[in-house]
């Protein structure tokens, strides 16, 4: 018999055997959702020089610094600059020079007067107020600076960080790729989902959809894994082995059904005989304590239950942290919500409640989805995570306690 190991001793074990995937130079536009695996730094100030934010007038501030309404000053307009243009010449003293928006600021010029602020007539401008010293033009590096860091490593590169470091001539970055994942939902009674329905209906079958993989595939994806295949096998044991032998595994094989003490349980002595070492057979948590897990080479093996609340369970308490690590994510800091009912814990394992999680105000408040007014599936399509509660603990209305989600 053994000893279901903890969630947290679970977790440590899993960890220490993860690695990410070596960082890939990739363009910025294609490394949105990844992971960078060193800083990403502009590589040139935005603007790379000082330009003019609206369209009008750069000037000397000097040249108008004695302008009244009534006592204007004249400025000569020497010709015009616009966002394309480059190396223009110094302005003069007690001229100004047409300036359109993102047109860069002549040298020796420090202000640029908005276009309905002066008059200008006969190519001449009249200015009847002063201006200061740096109004309406943005410095260079004024928007970022050239060594700014736009992403730091162990940071998703963003869409938004993508285009900034595009716009500061970033070629190349380094991000970890994606990790792997292939599913597989053992059992004679399934069908693999969006099959022919007749097929699954056939006489002398009772097949149904194996919604396990549809659940899992889901909580990868939205964690950031790729699912490269899915697929259902029979209870066939030197098929699971066939399988599981394979070349070419990925980073992650998941198993759902096939962990429990019937003669059709055969899961976890299928991956001993393909070769997997086993980490762990059973854990300490309800539902999904008959997990199991085991590794060979750079693969990681999760046998979970086959009733999806166990999976989803299995799949925020034990693999989530792993696909964060595979992904190159440090480790979250721990996350609470606030109970919005009363609920009780029995006593034995550590139990994972399905909870129902809405953000008022500026807190996390937690519904909890169980007991026997809430039937267990149509809590598993409400539920957004769980709630970690202690052998035995009692939760009032306000209390706060530890959640597992891959939102929020």
């Amino acid at each position: 018999m053994h000893t279901p190991i903890s969630r947290k001793d679970a977790v440590e074990k899993l960890l220490r055997r993860a690695r990410p995937a070596k960082a890939v130079p990739v363009a910025p536009m294609d490394g949105v959702g990844l992971i960078a695996g060193l800083d990403v730094a502009a590589l040139c100030d935005v603007p790379e020089h000082a330009c003019s934010v609206r369209d009008g007038y750069a000037v000397q501030s000097r040249d108008v610094a004695g302008a009244k309404p009534m006592a204007p000053v004249r400025l000569d307009v020497n010709g015009c600059l616009r966002a394309e243009s480059t190396d223009p010449d110094s302005i003069e003293p007690g001229t100004a020079v047409r300036v359109l928006t993102g047109g860069p600021v002549p040298p020796g010029a420090d202000a640029v007067l908005a276009e309905e602020d002066v008059q200008e007539a006969d190519g001449r401008i009249l200015v009847g107020e002063p201006v200061r010293a740096g109004w309406f033009v943005r410095a260079a590096g004024g928007e970022i600076s050239a060594g700014t860091v736009i992403t730091p490593a162990g940071g998703a590169i963003t869409p938004q960080a993508a285009a900034v470091m595009t716009r500061t001539r970033v070629g190349s970055i380094l991000v970890h790729p994606r990790p792997r994942v292939r599913l597989m939902a053992l059992g004679s009674e399934l069908a693999k989902p969006g099959g022919d329905p007749a097929e699954q209906d056939r006489p002398g079958t009772a097949r149904f959809p194996a919604d396990n993989l549809v659940l899992l595939r889901g909580l990868f994806e939205a964690a950031g894994a790729i699912v490269e295949r899915t697929g259902v096998i029979p209870d066939d044991r030197d098929r699971l082995v066939s399988v599981l032998s394979g070349p070419d595994l990925p980073e992650l094989l998941v198993t759902t059904g096939g962990t429990g003490n019937s003669e059709r349980d055969f899961a976890y002595e299928a991956a001993l005989e393909a070769g997997f070492e086993p980490l762990f057979k059973r854990i300490d948590i309800r539902p999904g304590r008959n997990m199991f897990a085991a590794a060979r080479g750079d693969t990681l093996l999760f046998g979970l239950p086959g009733p999806p609340a166990a999976g989803h369970a299995c799949f925020h308490a034990v693999i989530l942290p792993v696909v964060r690590k595979l992904r190159g994510l440090p480790e979250p800091e721990p996350r609470t919500a606030r109970f919005t009912q009363a609920i009780n814990a029995r006593p034995g394992s550590e139990w994972l409640v399905q909870c129902r999680l809405e953000i008022q105000g500026s807190t996390l408040t937690a519904t909890p989805l169980a007991g026997k007014t809430v039937p267990p599936m149509h809590g598993l399509a409400q539920a957004h995570g769980l709630a970690i509660l202690q052998s035995g603990q009692t939760i009032t209305p306000g209390d706060e306690t530890e959640i597992l989600t891959t939102l929020f």
